[in-house]
């Protein structure tokens, strides 16, 4: 595995700010699924349980530090997607 470590940017969504957050090298294909994953669930492109995307899209990543990258990614996007409204 590389360990360079390299920046990886979550784009802002719907007025939320994004983020750049540096991981192993070998982690950003892992966050960039994570945030896709959940993309597609907001988009309504996947109607399952949103927890049921999370559990079964990570345990499909090998390594434990990339499961962790997709979890960042997945939830990143999900905060961005979720309007301040919809907490009330």
């Amino acid at each position: 595995m590389n360990k360079g470590i390299i920046a990886t940017t979550l784009p802002s969504y719907q007025g939320h700010p994004g983020l750049t957050i540096a991981w192993a090298q070998d982690c950003r294909p892992a966050f960039n699924q994570g945030v896709q994953a959940v993309q597609a669930w907001l988009t309504g492109n996947r109607r399952n349980w949103l927890w049921a995307a999370l559990i079964f899209e990570r345990e499909e990543i090998p390594a434990e530090i990339q499961r962790r990258a997709f979890e960042v990614g997945f939830l990143s996007r999900l905060h961005q997607g979720v309007s301040l409204s919809d907490k009330t």
